[in-house]
């Protein structure tokens, strides 16, 4: 019987990767420069995001490669429509020992318990560059 190494994937450094952020919107509730350095901003399509069973399809391949930190990042992650669906679904992957939300807190104390309940996730509070 013979064993094999698991697959892993590594940075330019040779560094197992380890950690990954996932947009869920490019849409912000402010308009700092960090997430709309343009004027005139257009939106993606609704279309063009990845529905909640494309994000889990693509962590689910990410951990399987060695990825145990998942981020959830925008725009405003907490502006997506049904958000702790999907907090749901990442959480039961196998491999994240970390689910975390970069958020500009704006509506996160009416969404946090809803999100916390849904997959114990973690929050990161960003302003950056607030216009």
């Amino acid at each position: 019987m013979s064993t094999t190494d698991p697959v892993t994937i590594a940075d330019v450094l040779g560094r197992p990767l380890r950690n990954l952020r996932v947009s869920v919107t490019d849409k912000c509730n402010l308009r700092c420069s960090y997430c709309m350095p343009e004027d005139e901003y257009v939106w993606l399509p609704r279309e063009d995001l990845l529905t909640f069973e494309e994000v889990h399809e693509l962590v689910s391949v990410f951990t399987e490669l060695g990825v145990d930190k998942v981020r959830l990042t925008g725009g405003e992650p907490l502006l997506r429509r049904d958000l702790p669906a999907l907090v749901r679904m990442l959480a039961r992957v196998p491999g994240i020992r970390d689910l975390a939300m970069t958020t500009n807190g704006v509506l996160l104390a009416e969404r946090a318990k809803a999100l916390y309940d849904a997959g114990k996730i973690r929050f990161n509070n960003e302003q950056i560059g607030k216009k």
